[in-house]
Order: structure tokens, then sequence, then C-alpha cells
């Protein structure tokens, strides 16, 4: 994907060996998602004579940077590339094509559920699809506010040309990557072996000295990275402000996988953490910016370091999806059957810290939304819509 113009923010971004043979390049994010997109972090591992990358960003700038550090452990030996990704979203894989040009041999694993994700455009449209069963997402998501006014403009003449016009923007923000998916070696549900840390027990795959730990949180086939040698977890987007992301991210797993995360450093198993968008460099700013003070101070930190800062940060983000669904799940008590819209006005009155941070956080300038918050919520506490006249209604659960 190119930089469209701002490579000198980008340069900005560290390279930072935050453990022995294990490298994170930070990557971009900012306010500006249709403009200036964001670009996870990636990181480089070293296995013996293995290199394994996790996750390899949107922007090609940070391809010579990834070769760069290839070029060096080809030198000392290694042989292959294996490639994975946490999940197959656009800001995570549009760079996979380093690996045809390492100059190694190499394999990419892709999670079997991310299969579908990683055709990212369809994969959009399909989800918004699926949450237009609950509000319509046509008039909730775009407001009246340039660039949105333009879909709110066409959904009032065609629906079908509204949903034409926000399959462009998504195509040309997403469009056009070469994902080598169909060269990947698909990592199977069936194939998933049970690994226990302490008290805590996940299902995922076993690569190398790695544990890929299929968590589903995010996106369907979302993993986190487990290096016992170095007591480090790489979360993906397990801890990222603004999840659930997407109707299909799971507002119960991330509560769920951020608790046992969290138990995993508290029992000595993790003593490392990283994730897919923390940063040093950008986060403080964006927090700055909107007057917002940080839950933990790891999330304006790159890394949390030590037993008692990773299960901190954990914690953190535990009472953030706990809380949210909490919030979500009163607002809508309170006011009885409604729409998601009505919901999402009554839960911004809340005075939870987690609701502010998730409120200030808009669309389109971020990939945020609180119907989609709301939503996923009710979905996942078995409510159901139904059509009143032009209305979605739902009823509080039970």
């Amino acid at each position: 994907m190119a930089d469209a113009g701002f490579a000198g923010e980008l340069s900005k971004s560290v390279v930072a060996e935050i453990a022995p043979d294990v490298w994170m390049l930070e990557g971009y994010i900012g306010d500006q998602f249709f403009v200036k997109h964001p670009s996870s972090n990636i990181y480089i591992l070293r296995d013996g004579d293995s290199l394994v990358i996790l996750d390899t960003g949107a922007h090609s700038f940070y391809r010579s940077r990834m070769l760069k550090i290839i070029e060096r452990y080809k030198k000392e030996g290694v042989k292959r590339v294996i490639l994975t990704l946490t999940q197959g979203h656009f800001d995570h894989a549009s760079n996979n094509e380093v690996v045809l040009e390492s100059g190694l041999q190499w394999k990419f694993l892709l999670p079997e559920p991310e299969v579908k994700t990683i055709n990212c455009v369809t994969d959009m449209i399909e989800d918004l699809a699926r949450l237009e069963e609950y509000e319509n997402v046509y008039t909730s998501m775009f407001s009246w506010n340039w660039p949105t006014a333009v879909v709110r403009i066409a959904e009032k003449v065609s629906h079908p040309i509204a949903r034409a016009i926000v399959r462009r923007a998504f195509g040309k923000t997403m469009g056009g990557i070469r994902t080598l998916a169909e060269r990947a070696d698909i990592l199977s549900l069936e194939d998933r072996v049970t690994q226990r840390f302490g008290s805590v027990e996940f299902e995922g795959w076993q690569v190398g000295r790695f544990f890929l730990i299929h968590d589903g949180a995010h996106s369907p086939g979302h993993i986190s990275l487990y290096d016992p040698e170095n007591k480090l977890l790489l979360a993906g987007d397990v801890t990222i402000e603004i999840n659930p992301a997407f109707f299909y991210s799971s507002i119960d797993r991330l509560i769920k996988t951020s608790g046992q995360f969290g138990v995993m450093a508290k029992e000595g198993y993790v003593e490392l953490v990283g994730d897919g968008h923390r940063s040093k460099t950008f986060m403080p700013g964006i927090f700055e910016k909107y007057g917002l003070n940080p839950l933990h101070k790891t999330q304006i930190a790159d890394v949390a370091r030590g037993r008692e800062e990773c299960a901190s940060f954990f914690g953190t983000f535990h009472e953030y999806y706990s809380s949210l669904k909490k919030e979500a799940l009163s607002a809508h008590s309170r006011i009885g059957d409604s729409t998601v819209a009505e919901i999402v006005e009554e839960l911004g009155a809340s005075r939870s810290p987690g609701v502010q941070l998730k409120k200030a956080m808009k669309f389109p300038d971020f990939p945020s939304r609180m119907d989609v918050l709301v939503a996923s919520v009710l979905k996942e506490a078995g409510v159901r819509p139904r059509k009143e006249g032009k209305r979605i209604v739902l009823s509080p659960a039970e």
C-alpha cells in the first residue's frame, strides 16, 4: 500500500529489539482513518534457523525495514521465513509479499477463519450487511458531516447506491493488496492443540517454540503469539481501544481473553507484552489532542514490562471491555424497548471512563463506533431485533 504522502510521519516510527532476537517495528496510528491509514506493529522473532514474522503492516515504507532485519539474520544462518498474521485485516497484511523478496524459503500460515477476513473489502461489506439486521447502518454509521454526508444523501435516494459508495470507499482504502492468501498453508480448526499455562488453557497451533493462541476475539480467526523463552505475549488486537470494532468481534471473548492473559502475567508466565497498535510515538499525541486521560500508563507506551505492569495492562482492558458491556446493557434496561441509536444516545450519557474513551473515538476519524458496540453486546446477550414499521426494535436482555 502506498504511503499516501506522509512518509515523513511514518519515519518517526521506532525499530526496537524488545528481547533478544525479537524485533518490534512500530506501526502508525492517527485520527484520519481513510486518509492516513493505520499500520499495525510488525514483529520479527528468531527461532533457531527460522524467522517468524507476525503481521506485515499497511504501508510499503515498512518493507525495507523488514528486509534489513531479514538480511542480517540470513548472514547469521537463518534459512527460512514463516509468516503469520494476528488477523487478515488490511492494516496487518498489506506487505505479505516481503517473503517473496526475502531470498529465503518461506511459508505463510493463515488461520482457517481468516481466509474470509483477509479479503478485506468483501469482509467489511458483509459485516455491515449482518449488522443491518440490528440497525439502519447507513444512517447510524454515516453522519451529515463531510465526507460521510455523501453516503447519507445517497441513502435517501437509493440504498444500493449508498452501499456502492461505501464499497468504493473501502476499496480505495483496503483494495489492491496482494495478500498471498492463495499460497497460504491453512491452520485448520481441527488441527488445534490444547496448551495449559498455569491455571489457564488455550487452543491454538504450535509453531516452533511459539504457541499461536486462537482467541477469536477481535476477528473470528484472531491469534495471539506466546513465546515461553522470553515470557513474551504479543496480543495483536485483543487489546485495542476501538474494540469491538466489527459486528463479528466478540465482547465476551475480549473479556475472557484479556482476563486469561492477565492471569498468565500474575502467575509469572508473562513478563513482556506487545500488541497490534501500541505506540509510544503516536499514541500519546492522540490522547493529548482529544483531552483524554489514559486508563493506564501502558496505553501510551510501546510495550509493558515486568509481571506487575503486564498484569495491570491486561487488567485495564479486561475492566474496559467489562464496563462497556455492563454500561450498554444497563442503558438498554433503563429505556426499555428501543433502537440501537436510542441505546447509543442513552449510553453516551454514562460517566464511565471506558464509555467516555470509546465515545471520543468517532467514525470516520477512527474505525470505532458506539452502534457496533451496542449491537454486538446485544447479539451476544441473545437479544434479537424485530421490525415495527420502519423501526428496528430490541427488547432488553432478560
